[in-house]
């Protein structure tokens, strides 16, 4: 007995009707035989990863806030934040700012950290106070300064931030 099955599905779920011809290849084998292999990179507008170095880069940076879920978008150009000697990327989430500064390494974020004047900035574990200020968030060789006032979006980002950059 041939069973005839029609489909008005997408065309990925197509593959895997069969219209009852026996003599064809099951719809596990035809669909096995057009995944690319794993660890492949051949996959179709996949971006090149991030290569881990233990420390932060600008992709890396993209990719943690894009990996969290909060759909970044940077500014092509670079702006000058008092008092960091580094020039800083500025990242928007939604409607918020996010004034990234990457240092060649850990001492010379820690050397630049020395100028900064605490009373200017909240620290991304502490409550927000009645004054608006940023919030300033350390990881390795990066300083972030969040622009938001929104409680979820500075857990959410300094989550991904304070996780450390990816590994080797």
């Amino acid at each position: 007995m041939t069973l005839r099955l029609s489909c008005v599905l997408p065309a990925l779920v197509l593959a895997a009707c069969s219209r009852g011809d026996d003599s064809r290849q099951p719809p596990a084998a035809t669909a096995k035989a057009s995944v690319p292999a794993a660890g492949s990179t051949a996959a179709v507008g996949a971006k090149p990863a991030c290569a881990p170095t233990g420390l932060w880069t600008p992709c890396a940076v993209l990719e943690r806030l894009d990996r969290s879920g909060l759909a970044p978008r940077a500014d092509s150009g670079s702006v000058t934040v008092a008092p960091f000697a580094v020039a800083a990327r500025t990242i928007h989430l939604g409607a918020s700012a996010l004034d990234v500064m990457i240092y060649p390494d850990v001492a010379a974020r820690e050397r630049d950290e020395r100028n900064l004047d605490r009373s200017r900035y909240v620290e991304y574990d502490a409550p927000l106070g009645m004054k608006s200020l940023p919030t300033i968030i350390r990881s390795a060789n990066l300083i972030a300064v969040l622009h938001s006032r929104n409680d979820h979006q500075r857990e959410r980002v300094s989550d991904a931030i304070t996780a450390g950059p990816p590994q080797p």
